[in-house]
């Protein structure tokens, strides 16, 4: 057969390859980047065994945690329901007896530990940077800004603890539950406005919530009663405004109006 090729001249070769130009490259485009696809994108017979005994473990383990689960729920039901006894028992004023405890220890897990998946870790993203916590000095500044107000603080530990131990009584703890509270919140070694993670004087220390004191005051939790119990702490304070002497009830007046701007803001 005659090749019609051979005849053409080298511009009219070139236009009629064209097409098979153009089909290659649209078949080229198409491929995956890596193409072969490499070896060392496989895993390792190693890696697909090990992930094999770790999905068999996993099952285990969560198997084993669900029976422990659907075990301990009810023990931790029924702590929670004897715990709201005791309030409504306190609330009335009635005793407080060993059985309004659950007096067993909870359930313990004692199946096997939670596998480690063998998969490559993802990479890391960078943490996010966290704003800092408040301290004292922060919201001492922070009341003399936005209310121009200064708490007279107490002149000495014991004096607090003389004033915290009235109005505990007064609410009508016992001297007992009222040393409890002091214990189990600040470990029975914190000061009145110890802020959690500054309990002791150490290097590199730094507050790790804003809780504060014996009764750990949360700075939520405080607004939250501001707005909510607002009006009794208002009455609580110009009943006690009335029976002071004119030096005194002026001194009271003045922080009242400003606990009043303090409840409207929270509000």
């Amino acid at each position: 057969m005659y090749d019609t090729s051979m005849s053409m001249t080298p511009a009219r070769r070139l236009k009629a390859a064209y097409p098979l130009l153009i089909a290659l490259a649209v078949a080229t485009m198409a491929l995956p980047e890596a193409w072969p696809p490499a070896a060392a994108q496989l895993p390792s017979p190693s890696l697909v065994a090990a992930k094999a005994d770790y999905q068999s473990k996993l099952a285990e383990y969560q198997a084993a945690r669900q029976n422990y689960e659907t075990l301990a729920e009810p023990y931790w039901i029924s702590v929670g329901d004897k715990r709201q006894l005791r309030n409504t028992k306190r609330r009335n004023g009635e005793p407080i007896v060993a059985d309004d405890y659950v007096l067993t220890q909870p359930p313990v897990y004692a199946g096997p530990p939670e596998p480690t998946d063998p998969s490559p870790e993802p990479p890391q993203t960078p943490p996010v940077a966290r704003a800092k916590i408040p301290t004292v000095p922060d919201f001492l500044g922070n009341a003399l800004a936005q209310f121009q107000f200064v708490p007279t603080r107490p002149r000495s530990e014991i004096e607090f603890k003389i004033a915290y131990a009235k109005v505990a009584a007064a609410a009508g703890l016992t001297r007992e539950q009222a040393v409890r509270v002091y214990a189990f919140e600040s470990g029975g070694d914190g000061k009145y406005d110890v802020q959690a993670g500054l309990e002791y004087d150490r290097p590199n220390a730094h507050a790790v919530s804003t809780a504060l004191g014996y009764n750990q005051l949360l700075n939520t939790n405080s607004v939250e009663l501001m707005a909510e119990k607002g009006d009794k702490f208002l009455a609580e304070l110009r009943s006690r405004s009335a029976s002071l002497g004119d030096e005194a009830r002026a001194a009271l007046d003045g922080k009242i109006a400003v606990v009043g701007a303090m409840i409207e803001f929270a509000r």
